[in-house]
Order: structure tokens, then sequence, then C-alpha cells
């Protein structure tokens, strides 16, 4: 990797996604997540690594790789973006980032060595790549094919780095089973069962019809939709919405009292979620009639 190329594929790494992320109808979609997740700085990272010949020489590199893609991606955007300047007010992680590649890379060049220890310092990218792809296709489960090629890249880097890095036939065995573990593993703790949103039942303007003084029960007419659960920590009631797939579902709240509530829960294709009060019923007067 000489400089030549190294600037290059800086410049390109840059505009590339600063013009895609200009572009409205490509907003949260594959071509895009660049801009928002590592798994093309990671893959482009491994490749400017293992292509120098000293761990220096990494870390000089990439350093300088990040150093000129990052604001090159928000300058790109800056005519385009009603923040105009502003958008730069989203770099200073990156540049703490950006800092950080040095040590990174500098360590990370020597897996290079294709040595059990490479696998070792390898793993914390294959790690980050399959909680990214896991993160999306919870998403996608939930709105299909929504950033689909971006798991399917995350999935495809993780084997292509084992493979393409390592020769030992016992080194990439370990490197794929260690891949179908991650995946595996951030699957159920990301996406199995998980619901896709979850929101206090007085959200949106239904707080005015919620006394936080009275003890509610609550059920969901369609639980595949909507559960509601009791959190203690949640104000004013306790009752928390969560969300499994789109759609309509009933929310009936009943006060210790015996008032009772009705919400319509609505969850959206853009993830929005609205409650509005369908039915309401006064408690009832327990008094004795003289």
């Amino acid at each position: 990797m000489t400089w030549k190329r190294l600037l290059v594929l800086s410049v390109l790494a840059g505009v590339i996604p600063g013009v895609l992320l200009c572009i409205p109808f490509l907003e949260n979609t594959s071509l895009t997540d660049c801009g928002a997740s590592y798994e093309w700085w990671i893959f482009l990272a491994i490749v400017i690594i293992t292509n120098c010949k000293k761990p220096l020489e990494a870390a000089c590199k990439t350093f300088v790789f990040f150093l000129i893609s990052q604001p090159l991606i928000y300058l790109v955007q800056v005519p385009f973006c009603w923040l105009h300047w502003g958008i730069f007010s989203y770099y200073p992680p990156w540049f703490l980032q950006t800092l950080l590649t040095f040590p990174g890379a500098f360590l990370g060049w020597f897996v290079t060595k294709k040595k059990w220890y490479s696998l070792l310092i390898l793993s914390p990218m294959l790690t980050l790549l399959a909680s990214t792809c896991m993160s999306y296709l919870h998403g996608t489960v939930y709105n299909p094919p929504w950033h689909i090629l971006t798991e399917l890249f995350c999935v495809a880097v993780m084997f292509v780095l084992v493979l393409g890095i390592f020769e030992d036939k016992k080194l990439i065995t370990i490197g794929c089973i260690l891949n179908i573990a991650l995946l595996t593993a951030f699957f159920f703790t990301t996406v199995y069962g998980k619901p896709h949103a979850s929101s206090n039942i007085n959200f949106r303007g239904s707080y005015t019809q919620l006394d936080p003084d009275i003890t509610y029960t609550a059920v969901s007419s369609d639980e595949d939709i909507v559960k509601v659960i009791y959190d203690k920590d949640s104000e004013p009631h306790g009752w928390q919405a969560e969300f499994y797939k789109k759609g309509t579902a009933e929310i009936t709240m009943t006060g210790d009292d015996g008032s009772i509530l009705v919400f319509e829960a609505t969850f959206d294709d853009n993830y929005q979620i609205d409650f509005k009060l369908k039915e309401q019923y006064a408690a009832p007067d327990n008094k004795e009639a003289p």
C-alpha cells in the first residue's frame, strides 16, 4: 500500500459515502449505513494494515486514512444538509476513534503473523461485525428487506478475514467456529424475542388521561403486536408497551378505582408509536342510595 494509493483511497472513501448520504431516497438503506456503523471501515482498515510491511507503517497509514476520509464525509454534505456546517457536530466521536486507530493499527498489524495471537487480535473486530450484523437484522425481521445488504456484507467480511489471513487449517477452523458462535450469541441477545421499540403508555399527549395516584392493570388485545409490562422505575404509572411487530392493538387499562381506559396503540413502518384514547369509563359510584 503506497502513500499515493492510500491518499486516493482516503479521498474516495470520504467522497463516495458523503455523496450517497446526500441522496434522500437512499436514507436508512444499506448504501448509507457506512455513515452510522463500522463494517466498511473495519474492512478498509484491515486491507490497509495487511498491506503494510511494518507495524509503525500500518499505524501511520491507517491514521492518515481516517484523518482524511472522515472529515470529507461531512464536508461533502455541508451544501446539501439542512445543518450545513453544523453537521460537523457529529464528527468529534469519529475524531476520537481516528486517534485510536494509531495504536489499534499498530497492534492490528500482527494479524499478518498468522499465529494464534493473530486470531486473538482479530477477534474484537469480528465481535463488532457480528454485533453490527445482528443489530441491523433486528430491523430486517420487522421490516424486510431493510439493511439486508449490510448484514450479508458483515457476515462475508467476518469469514473473508479468517479465510484470507490464516493458512493454518486449525486456526481457520477455530476462526470459523468463533464467527458462528458470535453470530449465534448476538442473535439470541439482540434479535430473538426482543421488542423493536418500547414506550411509556402515556406517550404523546395521553398523560392527561392517566392519574398517577391510581394503580392500573393493563392488558393487550394482541400480544403478537404489543405486550404491556410493569416497570416500577417508569413514571408516572409504571406500565410500558413493548412492540414486536407493526400493527395496531388495543391496550385496556383498569384502575383500582374501577375506571377503565382503552388505548389504540399503533406501531408503523417508520418505527413511529402512537397512542389514541379510544374509550373511557369513569369509576362506578359505589355509594348506596338513601
